[in-house]
C-alpha cells in the first residue's frame, strides 16, 4: 500500500510509470495502438500515449472501480477529451465509455469492427511507412511539440504527484480499509449504483 511506501518511494513508483508512457510518447518512430475488449485505468494510458489509436466499437474503456488515487489516469484523459469529459469519468468510480464514444470524444482516431482492427492498424502502418523515417520523425516532434507547449508533459508528471497526494487522503484510506474488510467484488458493489435507479 501507499502507507507502506511512504510519500516519497509512492510518488517515484507513480512518476516511473508515467515515464513509460512518456517513453512510447517520444519514441522515435509512429506507434499505431490497437483496442479491443477491455481497456482499463493505466492501460488508457498506453493507448493515449501511441501515435494513432485504433479502437472496436464495442470495447469497454473503464476507470478504476474503487476510487483510491486522483489525478494519474485523468491527466492524460484531459488532454485528450477534454477536462469536462475527464472529470465525468474520473468523478464515478468504474466509469466506462464504448468504442465508439471514445472515437467520438477524441480518445480514439478510429472505431470499427474488431474484426477490422488488425488489418487497418497493418494498412496504417505500411501507409506510414511509405514516408522516410527521419521526415516521420520530424512530424511526430513537431506535433508533439504543440501539446508539450499547452503542458502536457508537466501535466503528466504532475498527475503522479496528485496521485500519491490522493493516495494519503482520509478518503483513500476509507476506500482501502473497505475492500480489506469486505473484499474486492463487495466493495465495488457498494459503489455501483442499483439497476433501475
Amino acid at each position: 500500500t501507499p502507507a507502506d511506501l511512504g510519500v516519497a518511494a509512492d510518488r517515484e513508483r507513480l512518476q516511473a510509470a508515467v515515464e513509460l508512457f512518456l517513453r512510447v510518447w517520444d519514441f522515435p518512430k509512429p506507434i499505431v495502438a490497437q483496442v479491443h475488449g477491455y481497456c482499463c485505468a493505466a492501460a488508457t494510458m498506453l493507448a493515449l500515449a501511441a501515435d494513432i489509436t485504433l479502437v472496436s466499437r464495442d470495447c469497454k474503456i473503464r476507470f478504476p472501480s474503487i476510487p483510491i488515487g486522483g489525478g494519474f489516469v485523468s491527466s492524460f484523459w484531459a488532454f485528450f477529451v477534454g477536462p469536462k469529459r475527464a472529470k465525468e469519468m474520473d468523478y464515478i468510480a468504474g466509469s466506462e465509455i464504448s468504442g465508439a464514444e471514445a472515437c467520438d470524444w477524441g480518445w480514439a482516431n478510429h472505431a470499427l469492427d474488431e474484426s477490422e482492427l488488425p488489418a487497418r492498424a497493418q494498412r496504417m502502418a505500411q501507409l506510414i511507412a511509405k514516408t522516410p523515417s527521419d521526415l516521420l520523425r520530424m512530424k511526430k516532434l513537431a506535433i508533439n511539440r504543440v501539446s508539450e507547449w499547452q503542458g502536457f508533459r508537466q501535466s503528466m508528471l504532475a498527475g503522479a504527484e496528485w496521485d500519491t497526494l490522493s493516495h494519503f487522503t482520509a478518503g483513500a484510506t476509507e476506500m482501502r480499509d473497505r475492500i480489506t474488510r469486505l473484499g474486492l467484488r463487495e466493495a465495488i458493489r457498494t459503489l455501483q449504483v442499483p439497476e433501475g435507479k
